[in-house]
Formats: C-alpha cells, sequence, structure tokens
C-alpha cells in the first residue's frame, strides 16, 4: 500500500483493493439482539462510491460543510466518507448534546447537508437552529422535498464511477471541543494531519493488524473513536459497531476484542461491577475471589517493577490466574491490552485491574493536536504517566510548569467565530493548559489543568484531579468533584450510584459510612487538600442534564452552578480538625 500522504478515501480505497473480501464491519439492525450482520471492505467502498454519486447529483461540492448526528454505526462512516468524496469537511453531532450547544455548532459551520437518523432528529435540529438545506435520514419518511432516505439513495445514484480523491491538505474534518469550561471550539483538519496522526499510532500499537478484532462504541461525533477506525481501516482490521453504550458489557463476552479503547469512566464501573459481582458471592467463594486478586496483584506489581515475585506468590499464582480467568471473561478470551483517554485514569485503578490480568494504558491527547501527544505501550509504560511523547511532538515546559507542544498535527487556530483567541504562541507552540513535568526516562506526567486548579484563600495551589480519583476509588461513588477556589478549604460533591443505597442500612448509615471512608482515603494528601465538608446526592451526573461531556467528562461550572447553595451551606459548617489538621468529624450535606 501506498505510504504517501494521501486522503483518507484514497486510504479506503486502498484497503478495498487489497482486501476486498474481508470483514470491515460487523453490526446489528435496530431490535436485533441476536445475528451480526457484516459489511466486507470492498462492500464498503461501494456503498461510499455510490452514496458520493448521489452527493453530488444533490449539487454538493468542495468546500461544502456536512454534518452527521447519528448513533456509531457503519452509517455514520459511510456518510463521513462520501461526504468527503465529493469535498465536504465533516462535522460529528452528538445526538445527546444540549440545544445551545448544537445551535453554537450549526450556526458556525453552517453545513449544507444532515445526517441523522429520523424526521424526529430533524425536527430537533429545527428547533435548535433551523430546517436544513439538505437532510439524509436513515429511517422513517421524507416528508419535504430536502430530505432523503438513506436506502433510496445508495439504490438510487445515477453513476457508480470512481469520485475523485480530496487533496491531502484539504480539511477533512472540523471537531468542536467537549466545551466542559465554556462553549465548544471548532477545530478544522486536513486529510494528510489524520493520516500522519494514525500512522503514528499504528507505529506504536504494532499489535493492531489485519486479524485483530475492535470495538467501535464511542461516539462517532468525537475524533478519539474515528481515529481508532482510521486505524483499523489501515491494517484492515475487523470492529464492531455498538449504536448503544450502555450494551457494551453485555457484548464484550461477544464480540471478544483483540484491543479496547474507553475512558476512565468505563473502566471505573468495570471494577465497581466486579467488586460488586464478588462481594454477592457466598464467603468461600468470595474469599477465593479476593485471595486470587491479591496474589495477582503482587506479581503485577513485581512485574512493573521488573523484580521476580516472591516464592510464595510466583507458587500460588498459576491457581490464582485461573480464578481470575473467570472475572476476565467479561472482556471477552482474546483482550490483549486497553487504552483509556480523554481523562486522567487513577493509579489505582490501573494498579487493580493489572492485578486481574488486564493492561490498561493511559494516553494523553488533546482536541487541538490530532496526533496523540504521548502513549504508553504494552512493551513500555509506568502507570500514572501518560507514557513517552510520540514522534513529531515537540514539547517545552513553561515557566509556570504548563505544557507547550509543537507539530505538523497541531491545529492553525479555531474555527471562524469559535472562539476569539488562539493558544498557539509567536514561536508556533500550543499552550496544552496542562501542567506536567518530564521524568529522567522521558515519561511525561500531566499535574491537572489550569484551568480546574485553583487556589483557596490561604494562598494554597491545589489540583483537584488527583483528589477526584481517589475519591472514585470508594465503594457507590460514581463521579467526585473538588471545589474551593478562594474559599478557606476544599469541599467535594460526590455523587453516588443508586445501588450504594441497597442493604446498606438507610441513607444516614450510607452517609456516614461514606464520610469516614473519605477521611481514610483522603489522608494520604497534605492536610489543607482534603475536603473539609461533603455534599452528597443520590442523582449520578449525566449528559442530559449537562454535568457531563459526551466523553463523559465533568463540566464543572454546571456542577457548581447546580450545587450553589448546598456549597455555601458546606462552608458554613466547616469539618472539626486536630492541631495537625486530621479530620475528626466531616459535615455532610445532601441534595435531591
Amino acid at each position: 500500500m501506498d505510504d504517501a500522504p494521501l486522503s483518507l478515501l484514497d486510504r479506503l480505497r486502498s484497503r478495498a483493493l487489497e482486501t476486498p473480501q474481508h470483514i470491515a464491519y460487523l453490526y446489528r439492525h435496530p431490535g436485533s439482539s441476536e445475528r451480526w450482520d457484516t459489511l466486507s471492505w470492498g462492500q464498503v467502498l461501494a456503498r461510499v462510491e455510490a452514496m458520493s454519486a448521489a452527493l453530488a447529483d444533490l449539487g454538493l461540492r468542495d468546500g461544502d460543510r456536512a454534518a452527521i448526528m447519528m448513533p456509531t454505526s457503519p452509517d455514520w462512516e459511510i456518510c463521513q466518507f462520501a461526504a468527503m468524496a465529493v469535498g465536504c469537511a465533516v462535522i460529528g453531532l452528538d445526538l445527546h448534546d444540549a440545544p445551545r450547544n448544537l445551535r453554537h455548532i450549526l450556526e458556525a459551520t453552517r453545513p449544507r447537508i444532515i445526517f441523522t437518523t429520523d424526521p424526529g432528529q430533524l425536527e430537533r435540529i429545527a428547533e435548535c437552529w433551523h430546517a436544513p438545506e439538505l437532510a439524509v435520514i436513515s429511517s422513517g419518511e421524507a416528508k419535504t422535498s430536502g430530505t432523503h432516505l438513506l436506502a433510496t439513495l445508495l439504490a438510487t445514484a445515477s453513476a457508480l464511477e470512481k469520485s475523485r480523491s480530496p487533496q491531502p491538505d484539504q480539511v477533512a474534518t472540523i471537531v468542536f471541543t467537549s466545551g466542559s469550561t465554556g462553549q465548544p471550539k471548532g477545530i478544522a483538519y486536513t486529510h494528510r494531519q489524520i493520516i500522519s496522526a494514525s500512522d503514528l499510532i499504528l507505529e506504536r500499537f504494532p499489535d493492531i493488524r489485519s486479524d485483530a478484532r475492535l470495538v467501535c462504541w464511542l461516539p462517532l461525533s468525537n475524533l478519539f473513536q474515528r481515529m481508532v477506525n482510521f486505524c483499523a481501516m489501515r491494517r484492515g482490521a475487523a470492529s464492531y459497531f455498538i449504536a448503544d453504550p450502555h450494551t457494551i458489557a453485555s457484548v464484550l463476552p461477544q464480540t471478544e476484542p483483540t484491543f479496547f479503547i474507553g475512558v476512565p469512566r468505563f473502566f471505573e464501573k468495570l471494577h465497581a461491577g466486579i467488586v460488586r459481582e464478588i462481594e454477592s458471592k457466598p464467603l468461600p467463594l468470595r474469599v477465593l475471589l479476593e485471595t486470587s486478586w491479591a496474589i495477582g496483584m503482587r506479581a503485577a506489581r513485581a512485574r512493573r517493577e521488573r523484580r521476580s515475585a516472591d516464592m510464595l506468590t510466583r507458587a500460588l499464582l498459576p491457581l490464582a490466574d485461573r480464578v481470575l480467568a473467570r472475572i476476565r471473561a467479561v472482556m471477552g478470551r482474546n483482550l490483549q491490552f486497553m487504552v483509556s483517554g480523554s481523562a486522567p485514569l487513577p493509579v489505582w485503578l490501573a494498579e487493580r485491574l493489572h492485578g486481574l490480568g488486564w493492561l490498561v494504558l493511559e494516553a494523553y491527547g488533546i482536541s487541538e493536536n490530532v496526533a496523540p501527544i504521548a502513549m504508553n505501550t504494552p512493551d513500555d509504560f509506568r502507570f500514572g504517566s501518560v507514557g513517552h511523547v510520540l514522534p513529531g511532538n515537540e514539547l517545552r515546559i513553561a515557566d509556570d510548569g504548563e505544557l507547550l507542544v509543537r507539530g505538523p498535527c497541531v491545529f492553525g487556530g479555531y474555527y471562524e467565530g469559535t472562539d476569539e483567541g488562539s493558544p498557539i504562541d509567536a514561536e508556533g507552540f500550543l499552550h496544552t493548559g496542562d501542567y506536567a513535568r518530564i521524568d529522567d526516562a522521558g515519561y511525561l506526567w500531566l499535574e491537572g489543568r489550569k484551568s480546574d486548579v485553583f487556589k483557596t484563600s490561604t494562598g494554597r495551589r491545589i489540583a483537584p484531579a488527583p483528589i477526584e480519583g481517589a475519591l472514585r476509588s470508594i465503594p457507590g461513588v460514581e463521579h467526585a468533584v473538588v471545589i474551593g477556589h478562594d474559599r478557606p478549604y476544599p469541599v467535594a460533591i460526590l455523587a453516588l450510584a443508586a445501588h450504594s443505597l441497597q442493604g446498606a442500612g438507610g441513607e444516614r448509615a450510607v452517609l456516614e459510612r461514606i464520610a469516614a471512608d473519605v477521611v481514610a482515603t483522603c489522608g494520604i494528601f497534605p492536610p489543607y487538600q482534603r475536603p473539609g465538608a461533603l455534599i452528597v446526592t443520590f442523582r449520578p451526573f449525566s449528559i442530559e442534564t449537562g454535568e457531563l461531556t459526551a466523553n463523559l467528562k465533568i463540566r464543572r461550572r454546571p456542577v457548581e452552578l447546580g450545587f450553589r447553595t448546598q456549597i455555601d451551606e458546606a462552608y458554613s459548617r466547616p469539618a472539626s480538625r486536630t492541631e495537625r489538621g486530621a479530620t475528626t468529624a466531616l459535615p455532610v450535606i445532601t441534595s435531591s
């Protein structure tokens, strides 16, 4: 295959030419829970060429924008490639995004065509923006002259000739930041940049081969999952498409991926589910499982430290591993490693999962650089770090500790009208907004977002991420947010899982346990970093309520605004502390 920078469409054509009969996508039709349908690479290309011909017939041309608001599915991918084939820049819209964000993105990009699921979604778009000039729906009835049914376009395209290829430096996609601190900002990337970034990823992960099995389950409105799909296309690997991410746990034993990507929230829920399952077992079995896990933890720690485990651990490990294999079956039998991105992965969680036999590798990237900045790999990793820097990224640590990066995959500035300033300085370095350090072995360590780090009224600087990661290790804690800007001490806002009330002796007993667990868990931090009060809700945060982004990252400002009454109360009831700073009584304020 040609290694020269081409368009993503050329990459698809090369793949279809080399392995036309190999399975590209596996998927289920809505309502089907058993049978997996398949598309080969040759079939994918044929559909893309047919759809691009139909789009050309509709008058789409170079420089137009095409928005896609669909569930994760092969249709998403086919519409994306077809739009690129006629010269469009593709914008992914999140199905669950707030109307104000959708309006902002649509107004900024003004797409000529929108691909979506049904007339109801078109009505939603019209309510927050206006009816699009052209629309393609995957189901339902096309009621207006500008609306077309996807299947009809594929069946009636006027030509099936090979469409022309976009130029390498033509805009392929416009992605939008998650908007965790404000309005989403648009970022345009060219075909050349995306191809370069996917090739860098594959250099670090050579295990992604043509026989690999991947799961495509994260929203395709975000570039994280799409980049993995581009890598799969490059290697010819098969991807299972999961339209509903809530079903991922039930699907994984069937799909048996060799490589899996996720966000920290997925791994936290995976761990919590395993812990609950173990706790529900009869005492003898529970002891066997917990003991096996402890043995696995000791053996994994020895491997990370490049030393031999003690004699007893080595003797018991084969038996313990057979026990742990039953737990690992929830991810299938073929899994080699997993990658976590989008937000920091707590070290305790990586170590716990490693003890089970799962290696979760943390990677680091930002929306403003399409190439990952750093990655851990199966042969070269350190938990807590984000690995070694990828080639092409030139790093610098600013005087205040902020990480700066320069390279060919860094964006050129925010899309017109979506942000007034640029984070790129006069030397071409992108200011990432992350505090970081590089150790003597070249590993990159993140030390908090500049926008998240706050100073208390005592002048102490606090990075909330490590504290929040520790708090999420407490059983029953779904989400944790630590606040305290210009206040005398931090306060933790905890969203508990609904199951935390089951068989726990009532709400009061749960709150007493949580308060005690917070005190014990936060004992590892200096006294000034420990929460002085807790705000507890039994309603987990969600995308729909605006507290989470599509990547399940916390939107801090909406959380603080939503709990402002409880926050004021928390600062009126400070914790009792000893002269050495140890917390002896932690006030708990509840919220419905």
